[in-house]
């Protein structure tokens, strides 16, 4: 009699893949490995999944990617035409959308440590730098609404293009430092407080400027 396949072990090997990808990458982490971090044998492993490609989709779903650049696209959205988003009421979309931001972000953090740092030989390597080039269009587009005299030529482009690229490259870190959902919806916040100041910072700066500025 075939024996029945069980939810349990079936998801503690999945959370198992992910901790691994996300620390080792995919190449790095062997079966052996991720199956007796499981609590299960290799053996058991294969009875879920075939292979490793099959244990890495159930790991590193598809739609997961997109859900993300949603909520962040819905984010940078809803702060709206406002200059200052510290001066929002706490109840206005742009701190709902971002809690329901942070809170994704706490819940598939390996998922997303894999995604922004580990991805490299997987249909996914470009993750970090297409998350950095949504924010950064999205952030044209909220520039162009609030600051309709800021010149937004090469210069000001290759600014904000750095400026997400390191951005993101900060949730990364946070994701990899911080272990308790508690100490990373800390410093996501304490993260978005000094990037939404600095960004403010930048666009009026650059706005003050723009008579004299020169955009190759």
């Amino acid at each position: 009699m075939p024996q029945q396949k069980k939810e349990h072990v079936r998801q503690a090997i999945v959370t198992a893949a992910r901790r691994h990808f996300a620390e080792q990458g995919v190449k790095g982490s062997p079966l052996a490995a991720i199956a007796a971090d499981a609590g299960t044998s290799i053996g058991n492993l294969y009875k879920y999944f075939s292979d490793k490609d099959a244990l890495f989709e159930a790991a590193i779903p598809p739609t997961l990617t997109q859900e993300l650049r949603t909520l962040l696209r819905e984010q940078v959205e809803a702060l709206g035409t406002a200059r200052n988003a510290h001066a929002l009421p706490e109840d206005h979309p742009y701190w709902l959308a971002s809690a329901r931001t942070r809170a994704f972000s706490i819940e598939h953090r390996y998922e997303l440590l894999f995604l922004l740092r580990r991805a490299e030989g997987t249909p996914y390597e470009s993750f970090h730098d297409d998350v950095a080039a949504d924010l950064t269009r999205l952030s044209v587009r909220y520039a162009k609404q609030v600051y309709p005299e800021l010149p937004l030529g090469a210069a000001n482009l290759r600014a904000l293009r750095r400026i997400y690229r390191a951005y993101v490259g900060s949730i990364a870190d946070i994701l990899a430092e911080e272990q308790s959902p508690r100490a990373l919806a800390e410093a996501t916040r304490t993260l978005s407080a000094y990037h939404l100041s600095g960004l403010r910072a930048f666009f009026t700066a650059a706005a003050a400027a723009a008579p004299a500025e020169e955009n190759p």
